[in-house]
């Protein structure tokens, strides 16, 4: 007997599978790996001042708390490096811009975060053409591929590891069955009605041409030894595109912020983000069918919420506890919703 099937392999999946087994609980992982996963696009960035108006996520200090515990407690058990800290520089794109910052730098906990200000002559010596300079902020990196392989193996090695496309009938024993399965729950007859808006984007893996991290709205992070990765589009129809010439050329012209010609492109990347419309996850159980679970949508956020919303979902499912409102399914209208 199985107490919880997680379909999908994603970081959703593999964070709420570790979780679980951590709890004493029977867990077989089915992964089907697609070739537009959002792990192909995903930098694993934990940004605590997000966008263009440097806003906090909700729930800020609660996930990086629990973000930094997880993937700390899982480096140490795999003695491997997964997690890193890292000052990044936002280019001010306007002087309204750069006025937002400076006035959020008299909120104590955007000060937590927020760093110097950079002039423009200072950013010239970093390789960067910023003519209203740039604040610096501290954020952190999850090694994304790296951790999903070392999940893989540790799954595999317990037993707990089935490659596979789901079929209903194949898992009469399991007691709950949970949906991480990224884009694809377009396609689910459970929670496929729900409001996702996956969204593709493509990145560009290119020889070194900066050796900070700086975002002006597309963003440049150092990639190991004289590599960088810059990204990222997004686009919300003909998701399985793959890599385009379209999608390059716009990451190309939105990299100004590089006063230098761009490096050679080494490999061009493309993956489909599970998404909201509302930008918050969706979680929860079928209104009907109470075997059926849910929990995925967590956009370009997940290395900074999923361990926050994997603890709550774990209480929800082991202990009904009620889950975070912003994030319960039942969110939405039920008498919309289609029986399966």
């Amino acid at each position: 007997m199985i107490d919880f099937l997680i379909v999908g392999h994603g970081l959703a999946g593999s964070v709420l599978a570790h979780m679980l087994l951590d709890r004493g609980q029977r867990v077989m992982v089915l992964a089907d790996k697609s070739p537009h996963s959002a792990s192909k696009v995903a930098a694993g960035l934990i940004n605590p001042l997000i966008g263009p108006k440097f806003n906090a996520p909700l729930h800020l200090e609660d996930c990086l708390t629990e973000s930094r515990n997880f993937f700390r407690s899982f480096e140490k058990e795999a003695e491997s490096s997964l997690f890193k800290e890292f000052r990044l520089h936002r280019i001010f794109v306007s002087e309204k811009q750069r006025k937002l910052w400076l006035e959020k730098s008299k909120n104590s906990v955007f000060r937590r975060y927020a760093r110097t200000v950079e002039t423009r002559k200072s950013c010239e010596k970093l390789g960067l053409e910023a003519t209203l300079g740039a604040g610096t902020q501290l954020a952190s990196r999850l090694d994304f591929p790296h951790f999903l392989q070392l999940s893989e193996d540790k799954l595999r090695e317990a037993g707990c590891w089935e490659d596979g496309v789901f079929e209903e009938i194949n898992w009469v024993e399991a007691k709950k069955i949970v949906f991480c399965e990224g884009y694809r729950v377009l396609q689910n007859p459970w929670f496929g009605y729900l409001p996702f808006a996956p969204a593709q984007g493509e990145i560009l893996f290119m020889e070194h041409a900066l050796s900070i991290a700086a975002s002006n709205g597309t963003w440049i992070l150092p990639e190991g030894k004289d590599r960088c990765l810059a990204g990222a589009t997004w686009k919300h129809d003909d998701l399985e595109s793959g890599p385009t010439e379209v999608g390059k050329n716009k990451i190309l012209q939105s990299l100004p912020l590089l006063n230098k010609p761009v490096s050679k492109i080494i490999e061009h990347r493309s993956g489909i983000r599970p998404g909201t419309r509302d930008r918050f996850p969706i979680l929860g159980k079928h209104y009907e069918n109470e075997k059926m679970f849910l929990f995925n949508g967590f956009g370009s956020r997940g290395a900074t919420t999923i361990p926050f919303y994997a603890k709550r979902m774990l209480d929800f499912m082991m202990k009904e506890a009620p889950l975070p409102k912003e994030a319960d399914l039942n969110r939405f209208k039920k008498n919309d919703t289609p029986t399966s």
